[in-house]
């Protein structure tokens, strides 16, 4: 793996346990906005690899 997937995998991996911790939170603010961020992180990560290798 090259350097720029490690880096992509670390970013994923992040916005996954931001989700998980969130979850663990869910019933207060705190939770739902890691939860958020999370998901953001994690599926911009994706994205931002999919315009790179298509275009």
């Amino acid at each position: 793996m090259g350097p720029h997937t490690n880096t992509m995998l670390i970013i994923i991996v992040t916005g996954v346990a931001l989700m998980l911790v969130g979850f663990g939170f869910r019933d207060r603010n705190l939770g739902m906005g890691l939860m958020g961020l999370g998901l953001i992180t994690a599926i911009g990560a994706i994205l931002y690899k999919a315009y790179i290798t298509f275009y």
